[in-house]
């Protein structure tokens, strides 16, 4: 019996060693952008944790915890993103600088034909080419939005004062959802992974609806719009340890 417990033991080693090339986890902070042009609301800074495993085919799943003070002026958000992942084939040190040297070579090129590019132009595009991998994934985020609707009244005079405008964000549902897709940069130094990640989000609940109230003559409205807060962009940078 104890000689079967070790033959499992190991056969379920083998599997997991079979199946998990690397996994990941670490810190990342970032800014969510609300996509609209026809709000004035500003960028809302935000923290998260993430954990990745990928398999040798690169295929793999993320998963986290991220928290904002305020999204679209509304406080204290919290998310739980999850997504199926594709993490490519990590370059060697020496492709990493190849790779880095042709990106500043046509960086430079491209905005000079004749090679007379600045410093800035050839630098940025080393760098960018300098990561040791890439990820794509594509999920969602269940979520929940513990603060209250912003009070209305945030006015905005014309230069006569005889136009005002008054604009808010209504929290319509608690709780959220959205569609998630992006893409993460990685820079390996060691065990430890520099990350730079963008991504779109699609709100499916509609949970952010601003309104503008707008008039002449102090306190009579001629117009009432509502516009739902549907688009949002992050930038996050982070720092992990592969495992």
């Amino acid at each position: 019996m104890n000689k079967l417990k070790l033959f499992l033991l190991a056969a379920l080693a083998l599997c997991g060693n079979a199946f998990a090339q690397s996994r990941d986890i670490g810190l990342q902070v970032g800014l969510n952008v609300p996509m609209s042009d026809k709000s004035m609301i500003g960028s809302d800074m935000m923290l998260g944790v993430s954990y990745g495993q990928f398999h040798y085919n690169g295929l793999g799943f993320r998963a986290g915890f991220q928290y904002a003070a305020s999204t679209a002026d509304i406080n204290d958000v919290f998310g739980v993103p999850v997504a199926f992942a594709y993490r490519t084939k990590s370059k060697s040190a020496q492709e990493r600088f190849e790779t880095g040297a042709f990106g500043a070579r046509d960086a430079v090129l491209y905005r000079h034909p004749y090679g007379s590019g600045n410093a800035a132009g050839f630098l940025g595009g080393f760098l960018v080419n300098l990561f040791s991998d890439m990820e794509f994934f594509a999920g969602m985020t269940p979520g929940y939005i513990a603060g209250a609707s912003e009070t209305p009244g945030r006015t905005t005079w014309g230069a006569s004062r005889l136009y005002w405008e008054d604009t808010w964000v209504e929290k319509k549902n608690a709780f959220s959802l959205t569609l998630d897709a992006g893409m993460t940069l990685n820079y390996s130094i060691w065990r430890f992974d520099l990350k730079l990640t963008p991504a779109f989000h699609y709100n499916l609940t509609n949970n952010y609806l601003y309104h503008v109230d707008s008039g002449e003559n102090g306190p009579e409205v001629l117009t009432s719009t509502t516009t739902p807060l549907r688009w949002f962009f992050t930038l996050n940078g982070g720092l992990s340890f592969r495992f």
